[in-house]
């Protein structure tokens, strides 16, 4: 199982905006990218277990499509349109969880949005 989070992102969370919020993730953290699918990840420099897989972004143009996606209520500040933004983490890793939550916490700093996590 996996811990999942979502960035809904207002402004598109170009290539400047997704490095800063992965350096906030962990700046010792490595780095790697499996292009073929658009994903980003981050390994333990130590033991190199992967901590967290990022999606490449999303437009969701279709009005309370996020809302309704991830069950937020109607007083939830859901930009719209909104740059989708996932990452999965290893479910029984703490500090992977502990990653993600970086991770989305400062692009949505950057981008203007809100978080959501699956737990």
């Amino acid at each position: 199982m996996t811990f999942d989070t979502v960035a809904l992102c207002r402004a598109e969370p170009d290539a400047a905006a997704m490095l800063g919020a992965l350096l906030a993730a962990g700046s010792e953290l490595k780095m790697d990218t499996v292009e073929a699918v658009g994903l980003v990840q981050l390994f333990d420099p130590v033991d190199g277990r992967l901590l967290l897989s990022v999606e490449a972004a999303r437009l969701v143009r279709v009005p309370g499509e996020a809302r309704r996606l991830l069950g937020l209520a109607p007083a939830d500040d859901v930009p719209e349109p909104a740059w989708w933004v996932e990452g999965r983490a290893p479910g029984a890793d703490p500090e992977a969880a502990d990653v993600a939550r970086r991770f989305t916490a400062a692009l949505v700093e950057i981008t203007g949005g809100l978080t959501w996590e699956g737990r």
